[in-house]
């Protein structure tokens, strides 16, 4: 049983990689361990948060470093594996310029992922092994980009299908990934949080209903999913601020 207002912290920090730290760089990493493995997404679970936006104001105040300092330690915490920054899509952003002016996404590193062995928590070996109707297509193991690795990781570890039970419908699979197609060309990023907000708000029609706000998406290159259109004397009523939505992700907030 976890204990109250506290986070949990791998034992590799404590037992080999702490005294090759520098103080900021120790700093940082209790920051990303705080910021993911301390909170709880799924209190029936026990489910962790894989990741985590921290801003480098957040990271000056919560480590009490200034600027310099925390680029330079994030770098040497990346090269050691101790932590991973990555953007809103999922790409490794290793050097200072992929970093540059970018929302960076923090998690910790392969030294310590790697030798948690909890169903709260996915290491990244376990990365490649995951799959789900979530992010769409699934493609052969030499086809995986780095990306759709990322992806994966970051899908919890629950039954998504027991959850949002269309998923099991063939139809209702083959119109959500032919949806995740149409907002990948609309450079929509497909995260968890906005796949599962829309997941949740077409599992609260019919299962007919639901596949046909995903045709009505695809038909008009919709980044999100809503209401179908009424019929009214054989004409369909006109929404022209839906209609804008394409600039809109599905949850209703703006990308």
């Amino acid at each position: 049983m976890a204990i109250p207002n506290t986070t949990p912290t791998p034992n590799e920090l404590f037992n080999g990689e702490m005294p090759k730290m520098t103080d900021t760089e120790l700093r940082i990493v209790l920051v990303v361990t705080r910021a993911t493995l301390g909170w709880e997404i799924d209190l029936e679970t026990g489910m962790r948060k894989p990741e985590d936006w921290i801003s480098s104001s957040q990271l000056m105040k919560k480590t009490g470093r200034r600027s310099a300092a925390i680029s330079k330690s994030i770098d040497s915490c990346i090269k050691n594996g101790w932590i991973e920054a990555r953007n809103s899509s999922g790409e490794l952003l290793n050097t200072k310029n992929k970093r540059l002016g970018k929302k960076i996404f923090y998690r910790l590193g392969s030294k310590f992922m790697d030798r948690i062995k909890c169903p709260q928590v996915q290491t990244s070996s376990e990365s490649e092994k995951v799959g789900s109707n979530l992010f769409g297509k699934r493609n052969s193991e030499s086809e995986i980009s780095e990306s759709e690795l990322y992806k994966r990781n970051l899908i919890q570890k629950k039954n998504y299908t027991k959850s949002f039970t269309y998923l099991e419908d063939k139809d209702f699979s083959e119109l959500w990934q032919d949806w995740l197609e149409v907002r990948k060309k609309l450079k929509a990023p497909n995260t968890v949080k906005a796949l599962e907000l829309a997941l949740k708000k077409l599992h609260k029609e019919t299962l007919i209903s639901a596949m046909g706000m995903l045709e009505q998406s695809i038909e008009r290159g919709w980044r999100g999913v809503f209401p179908l259109k009424e019929v009214l004397n054989g004409r369909h009523t006109e929404n022209t601020k839906r209609d804008r939505c394409t600039k809109f992700d599905g949850i209703g907030t703006e990308v």
